[in-house]
């Protein structure tokens, strides 16, 4: 097993890393989960039932010239781009959560495929 060396623990123990931004990365993934899980019956995620609508009404204007669509096509488009957007940013603070623990990565922990080092 490797340990880190007692310089790495002292910087990670001074870190004063705050674990309650784990639980606030956790409460972001359940906000988007009924976004991007499927739904109790076995449908598939409104998200991409709605994309798929969007490539519809999409293939009807550009494909079909069907003028009368062109509303309703962008009116989706832009619910879609304010709801990905939403949960872009909902993974960014989480990201941002988890980037804030790897940085405290302790290079020692990087020799493990060489076996342990004394």
């Amino acid at each position: 097993m490797i340990e880190i060396t007692d310089e790495e623990w002292d910087a990670l123990a001074s870190a004063n890393f705050d674990t309650t931004t784990l639980l606030c990365a956790v409460d972001a993934i359940d906000k988007i989960r009924g976004s991007l899980g499927d739904a109790e019956n076995g449908d598939p995620p409104q998200l991409r039932t709605d994309l798929v609508r969007l490539h519809q009404l999409a293939m009807a204007v550009f494909n079909q010239g069907v003028r009368g669509q062109v509303a309703e096509m962008f009116d989706t488009a832009a619910d879609l781009d304010d709801q990905v957007y939403e949960l872009m940013t909902t993974l960014k603070q989480a990201q941002k959560t988890l980037s804030q623990v790897t940085a405290l990565y302790p290079e020692s922990l990087s020799y493990g495929d060489l076996g342990d080092v004394d």
